[in-house]
């Protein structure tokens, strides 16, 4: 065994942590496997230790269109050639049942898997580090009493984008547990280290009280109406389980002129966050600035810091917000505010901030999916408008007109509204045929 994988082995972090993980050499056989991802898998060591790790774990034969395998090893392979880590979102992967010999348990994991390299940077190896969704996934997935999965067995999409986000919760959870490990090669850290670290979740209490909000909002995604995603549900249980939260905003933040709200559960509380936005100033705004947690718990003191912000707010009956970024391991992204209606509070809520890392991770999971589709077709409709008055004051013609015009032009040159909008913002002056 290469001299890397028996120090990372052999290394105390490596034994200790909560997070399962499993070594590999170049040729993919198994050279090293945690106490955790024994647990995990109810394996032995004696086992897996020296086995080609697709003897080991082979595909479901019942499951005739199972990926695990096919999937594994093309991010494997991807991480040797390049060096670079890959994560693997989520995978159906079931596994051996050791007690029953030929006998499957379903399984549901979230892989990261991150090069090992000597002390020339030569791949030797690999680290493959998992997390077991399974819980979640079948909890789920039997919500609706239909006792079956989608096609193949394989999650539906909104349930991809749940046990995703649990995912990066739960790395996060254990980069801020008490036994958090730190230095093991780096593996499986970055996908949640944006969640941040509270005094709720530093404590065993503090984590499973974490976790069991957590269930909960999973839960609430899966059984809410259509079209509901994780964020909603997020706001919803927010509101429901924060004594004195009676709104709950969770908005795309960006360095223009315009958010995006991705969930709010109220109107109320859509207005509130949107005076920011019309007065330039708010707990939202500074939150995502600062990077830090603004919690404004009289709303109403002289010594407010943005009295425009705060004279409309107040007079719609605002009482006290608090603020907290969202924010990945380098950037914030996003804020989760809560308002209080009525006269101000004590103190914040006691878990808010617990509700704030979630928010933090279902963001992570979801920016690449419906949240970015949300925010360009925001972007999308401002161009749209913005080309619609220009034509309208340019050509001296009607907004209708100008919009017939654009879209008539859009289809004749077989481009999307927004992109033919653009172009013709891109003319100085707009031209238009008579």
């Amino acid at each position: 065994m290469h001299d890397a994988l028996r120090a990372t082995s052999d290394s105390p972090l490596f034994k200790v942590t909560t997070a399962p993980y499993l070594l590999l050499d170049t040729g993919l056989h198994i050279r090293g496997v945690n106490p955790a991802y024994l647990r995990a898998t109810g394996r032995s060591r004696e086992e897996l230790t020296g086995a080609f790790l697709f003897d080991a774990f082979p595909d479901n034969p019942e499951d005739t269109d199972s990926t695990g395998v096919h999937n594994l090893t093309t991010s494997l392979e991807r991480v040797l050639r390049h060096g670079t880590p890959h994560d693997m979102g989520i995978q159906r992967y079931d596994i051996p049942e050791s007690r029953a010999p030929g006998g499957f348990r379903v399984k549901a994991w979230s892989p990261v898997n991150s090069p090992l390299t000597d002390g020339d940077g030569r791949v030797v190896g690999v680290l493959h580090h998992v997390e077991d969704i399974t819980t979640v996934y079948e909890s789920l997935r039997h919500a609706d009493g239909s006792g079956t999965a989608d096609g193949a067995g394989q999650p539906t999409a909104l349930l991809r984008d749940v046990m995703l986000a649990l995912a990066f919760h739960q790395r996060a959870a254990r980069l801020t547990g008490p036994a958090a490990p730190v230095g093991l090669s780096g593996a499986g850290a970055g996908a949640g280290a944006g969640a941040g670290a509270g005094t709720n979740g530093t404590s065993a209490a503090g984590l499973a009280r974490r976790d069991a909000l957590w269930h909960g909002i999973a839960h609430a995604t899966r059984q809410g109406p259509p079209g509901r995603g994780c964020l909603a549900a997020v706001c919803d249980c927010a509101v429901r389980e924060l004594p004195g939260a009676d709104a709950a905003v969770i908005t795309l933040q960006g360095d223009g002129a315009q958010s995006v709200q991705l969930a709010t559960t109220s109107q109320w509380g859509q207005r509130v966050e949107e005076l920011q936005w019309i007065t330039g100033c708010g707990p939202s705004l500074t939150a995502f600035v600062t990077g830090e947690p603004v919690l404004v718990p009289q709303l109403d003191q002289p010594s407010t810091r943005w009295p425009l912000f705060t004279d409309a707010a107040c007079r719609i009956g605002v009482g006290a917000a608090f603020a907290y970024p969202l924010s990945t391991a380098s950037t914030t992204v996003g804020t989760l505010t809560l308002y209080h209606r009525g006269r101000g509070l004590a103190k914040p809520p006691a878990d808010a901030e617990v509700f704030a890392q979630i928010a933090a991770a279902v963001l992570l999971a979801d920016l690449e999916g419906d949240i970015t589709a949300r925010a360009r077709a925001t972007a999308d409709r401002g161009d749209i408008n913005t080309a619609i008055g220009v034509l309208a004051a340019t050509q001296q013609i009607s907004t209708n007109d100008a919009l017939a015009w654009l879209r008539t032009m859009a289809r004749n040159k077989s481009m999307p509204l927004a992109d033919f909008a653009r172009e013709v913002l891109a003319r100085r002056p707009p031209e238009m045929p008579s």
